[in-house]
């Protein structure tokens, strides 16, 4: 007899069915070389950046030109001075809101005041990108491989943005408040997810305020879809922390910030020759191949990623389409182009493989052609050199204005100027109330004869001062640093500046006595 014959039947064991998540339509196999390939040379990519961004962290001098500015305002906050106030001589702000000085300075209150901690900022931001672009990728496709592949792509035009990821610069942090929102509205389930995609919006804009341009894409497309109620309290979130910043920074600062941030860029005028460069000079040539898997993913896309995406991208335009816009416009353009691609590698068997094969491709292109971690490390040399012109700016009797890099004199002990790039932001606004308050500070700093050195990068270094200048300056013969061969001194992004042409004051100083101290 068996035991099924008589009796009752043996009760039947209803196991759980598991299923193991694979990426959309790619079972495995000969499919999953071209995105696994892809992946590998992604985390190359992200390892070199990486590597360069460590090597080059605690480089006492200015990486790039504008970074000096960010000294100034880091400093500034320590100091417990107004980061937004009337232009003059002495400082004028960048136009940007203050979150990234404010973190800095938080860790510079630790690591003390030098370009240290604002680079770490940065170097942690564009870590946190790349976390961020592989779990979205990873998230809406159910494969990590894609979504590593995705983030190494983005690290791979470390080298084509002129390695701008880990300056002392506001965007990469920009960039990793905008990629968190952007993860925050597309997984949010609850009120308390809308409020925190709100919450890292409005960081984001409180960094750049170019993040406007993301909110309100994101909170299109959540009212008109079937999340209009979570839509609606991340609408209310961002708008509060936004406006009631906004407010506080405007009456704190007597009506500057708002000016600054907000008025300023709007009167300038348009760089007509970005329309076209946007796609010929920085998209097409670094990430051409790139997007054809971008593509491949936009039927695939969320309408909020989606919507993200594209505010990124216009973002990225407008910035460059803003007279003095630079390629670190273009890092949230790389961002939405690398996401989607990543999303491109999650879809149906063959059109999975085309686009790892694309990024692969692009990879492997921008690692042959654009990867020059010599360039840009600062080498031992350079140093030194650096090392001899802060000593040589300590030796005068007095305040030296080096317009070019502020963070120059900072580093020699003495009282920073106000940047050229923010005096030019100014000067060339349509406020003739700024123009003339900084006009005048200028004049008055001229008239007194108060710097004991004016040191000249470039001619426009001068601009602002008044047409008198030969009454109470003058140039010297000497033409700086001649002993130092050209590219041996200066920023590695931004203008190439280096000092050369100094004015002292009429009746005090010795040019001939000033050039031997340098020599």
């Amino acid at each position: 007899m068996s035991a099924g014959t008589f009796g009752p039947p043996a009760p039947r064991l209803r196991l759980p069915r598991w299923t193991p998540r694979l990426p959309s339509g790619l079972g495995g196999g000969a499919a999953r070389v071209p995105i696994l390939l892809a992946a590998a040379a992604g985390l190359v990519a992200i390892a070199v950046y990486l590597g360069t961004a460590v090597s080059r962290v605690g480089h006492p001098y200015a990486l790039e030109w504008l970074e000096g500015n960010s000294l100034v305002e880091v400093d500034r906050l320590l100091g417990g001075r107004p980061l937004y106030a009337a232009p003059t001589v002495d400082y004028v702000p960048d136009a940007y809101p203050p979150l990234y000085f404010a973190a800095s300075a938080g860790l510079a209150r630790v690591l003390g005041v030098s370009y240290l901690p604002l680079r770490l900022v940065s170097l942690l931001a564009a870590l946190g990108c790349f976390v961020l672009l592989a779990r979205l990728v990873q998230r809406e496709t159910g494969d990590l491989a894609a979504g590593v592949a995705a983030a190494g792509l983005y690290a791979a035009t470390y080298f084509a943005a002129g390695t701008w990821f880990d300056f002392a610069r506001v965007d990469s942090l920009f960039l990793a408040f905008s990629l968190a929102g952007l993860y925050a509205a597309r997984w949010m389930r609850r009120p308390r997810g809308a409020m925190a995609a709100g919450l890292l919006l409005a960081a984001a804009f409180l960094t750049k305020q170019s993040a406007l341009a993301e909110a309100a894409a994101i909170t299109a497309a959540l009212l008109f879809g079937p999340r209009r109620r979570l839509g609606g309290v991340l609408a209310v979130t961002f708008a509060a922390v936004a406006g009631l910043t906004t407010l506080l920074w405007e009456v704190t600062s007597h009506g500057w910030y708002v000016f600054y941030v907000g008025e300023l860029l709007a009167q300038h005028p348009l760089e007509h020759s970005a329309v076209t460069g946007f796609w010929t000079w920085y998209l097409l040539p670094t990430l051409g191949i790139a997007l054809g898997a971008a593509l491949l993913a936009l039927r695939r896309t969320p309408p909020v990623l989606a919507m993200g995406c594209l505010a990124l991208a216009v973002e990225g335009y407008a910035g460059l389409l803003h007279t003095g816009g630079a390629v670190n416009n273009m890092l949230p353009v790389y961002a939405a182009v690398a996401l989607l691609a990543g999303i491109g590698m999650g879809g149906p068997r063959a059109g999975g493989a085309v686009a790892g094969a694309l990024v692969l491709l692009q990879i492997a292109v921008l690692a042959t052609t654009t990867f020059a971690v010599g360039q840009a490390v600062p080498s031992a040399a350079e140093r030194r050199v650096g090392d001899r012109l802060r000593a040589w700016a300590a030796g005068f009797d007095g305040p030296v204005a080096v317009f070019s890099d502020p963070g120059l004199i900072m580093a020699a002990g003495l009282p920073p100027v106000a940047h050229r790039a923010a005096v030019h932001d100014v000067l060339r606004g349509t406020d003739r109330a700024a123009r003339g308050e900084l006009e005048r500070s200028i004049a008055r700093a001229v008239a007194g004869r108060r710097f004991a050195a004016i040191v000249v990068e470039h001619p426009a270094d001068l601009d602002g001062f008044p047409p008198d200048l030969t009454r109470y300056y003058r140039p010297c013969p000497e033409r700086l640093m001649a002993d130092v061969p050209d590219g041996a001194f200066g920023p590695i992004g931004g203008s190439p500046l280096r000092p050369m042409t100094l004015w002292l004051p009429l009746g005090r100083g010795s040019c001939a006595e000033a050039a031997r101290r340098l020599g």
